[in-house]
């Protein structure tokens, strides 16, 4: 199940999760499990800080989620329960600094300059989600995998740490159940 070694596929895996799993199944395999209803006024940095097991949240959107740890790696499911999205972090901060997702894309991870990436394969920045996305020749959105870091010039990205990754299928939260 949990793996945070195991390397990241766009739009396929990443944690030892696959997008498509059930959170039924994921669920049934969680021992140190804590589940939560989040509600107006629920301290979530608060239960992430708190967290050393799995926190499964209900309420917050239109599907579950699992935290685990303090958000080292997050899952984000369906309304119909089917896993669509998989972000791993490194861990910057708290009682966990350093112990953050060990795994990596083309041999780059979290913590990582950007500059390892964005000289392997064209980026860009996008503004509203605050991620970096692959591009095509053509200059379109690659699906399946976005990077967590603050927005920097190219010549930047040097200095540049990579948070974190966000491998998805966002037809999953579209699909009818």
């Amino acid at each position: 199940m949990l793996d945070l070694h195991a390397p990241i596929e766009p739009g396929k895996s990443a944690a030892g999760f696959e997008i498509g799993q059930l959170l039924s199944h994921i669920e049934s395999a969680l021992k140190d499990r804590r589940d939560v209803t989040y509600v107006p006024g629920f301290d979530l940095n608060a239960a992430l800080s708190a967290n050393a097991g799995a926190l499964v949240i209900r309420g917050m959107g239109s599907g579950a989620s699992i935290h685990f740890g303090q958000d080292v790696v997050r899952l984000i499911f369906s309304s119909d329960g089917r896993l669509g999205c998989i972000y791993v972090f490194d861990q910057k901060s708290g009682t966990h600094q350093g112990m953050g997702y060990l795994g990596s894309y083309k041999g780059v991870g979290t913590g990582e300059p950007l500059s390892k990436l964005t000289d392997l394969e064209p980026y860009e920045y996008d503004d509203g989600d605050e991620m970096y996305y692959r591009l095509d020749a053509a200059g379109d959105y690659l699906p399946g995998l976005a990077i967590a870091a603050n927005h920097a010039e190219a010549s930047e990205h040097g200095s540049t740490p990579i948070d974190g990754y966000c491998v998805h299928d966002w037809t999953v939260f579209n699909a009818k159940s």
